[in-house]
Parts: C-alpha cells; sequence; structure tokens
C-alpha cells in the first residue's frame, strides 16, 4: 500500500501503522516491564507444580478445569488458546498423575467430559493458598493504604472503567 510520502507499507495492517505512528509514553512502558517482572517472579517461587511433576501449563490446565466443570475438551482448548492435541497431551499426564478424569459425553458419543478428581481438586486448593501465601509476602513490603490503592488501580484496570 502507497503512503503519502510515497513509500510502500508492504503487508502492514492498519493496526500496525496506527501503532508505528503513535509514541508509546516510557512511563507505561517501564510499567509494563514491571508488571511482567513481577509476575514471573512469583511465578518462578512457585514450586508445587514442581514438586508433584507438572508444567505450568498443566498446573493452569487443572485451574481451567475447575472453573469450566465438566468440560469437553475443545471448550479447554479454547480457553487456554491452544489446540485440542496439546490439551489431551496435557489430560494424560493429569489422569497418570490421579488429578483429572475422562468420561464419554451422554449427549454426543465422539466427547468427552473433563472434572477434576478428588486429589487435583486438592491440589488446587493447595496451589491456591500457597500462591497467595507468596503473594503476600511480596505484596508486604507496601503499606495497607498503597496496597488498597494498588487493589484499586488492578481492578480499575481489570474492568476498564473509572
Amino acid at each position: 500500500m502507497a503512503c503519502d510520502n510515497g513509500t510502500l507499507e508492504a503487508g502492514l495492517t492498519d493496526w500496525e501503522l496506527k501503532g508505528m505512528s503513535q509514541q508509546i509514553d516510557p512511563l507505561v512502558e517501564q510499567l509494563g516491564l514491571s508488571m511482567w517482572k513481577v509476575q514471573r517472579k512469583i511465578t518462578s517461587q512457585m514450586s508445587l507444580h514442581k514438586e508433584i511433576g507438572l508444567t505450568v501449563p498443566q498446573f493452569g490446565l487443572l485451574r481451567v478445569i475447575a472453573q469450566e466443570k465438566n468440560a469437553r475438551v475443545i471448550q479447554l482448548a479454547d480457553k487456554l488458546e491452544v489446540k485440542s492435541s496439546a490439551v489431551t497431551v496435557m489430560l494424560d499426564r493429569l489422569e497418570l498423575l490421579g488429578l483429572s478424569a475422562r468420561e464419554p459425553d451422554e449427549n454426543d458419543r465422539r466427547a468427552v467430559i473433563v472434572t477434576l478428581t478428588g486429589k487435583g481438586q486438592e491440589l488446587l486448593e493447595e496451589g491456591k493458598r500457597r500462591f497467595l501465601l507468596l503473594l503476600t509476602e511480596h505484596l508486604s513490603i507496601l503499606k495497607p493504604e498503597e496496597l488498597h490503592n494498588l487493589a484499586d488501580y488492578y481492578l480499575m484496570l481489570e474492568r476498564q472503567e473509572r
């Protein structure tokens, strides 16, 4: 596509062209990097999945199974934004450890329903407890008012409303 200055911008979408013309606020860049570093730091300190021989994505699949309750493999894949085959491989490992189960879907013989076992639910609850303890430790450097403000700001960002 030809631009006003006569240069050729082949293969770029309108979104990419718009992004190239906008300046990124250095503070936004710094904040994004800091948020990423904090998340990585906390995630790297989570050890429960390592103790039981799971990868971070497999542990994430446990959380999605719990949220979706009686989900089909395709639904889990959509939530995780991966292919069904990737979910199937992860489910094989979870089943081997006794954390999840697959049962035939009564409404569709071609599909299976995925559920957590009691052991999977217990493991998930322990993971949540450990995560919250770790997060509490990281947030302990903030004064109560700062923690309250941070929570308010995150909710504002989550909801995308003022």
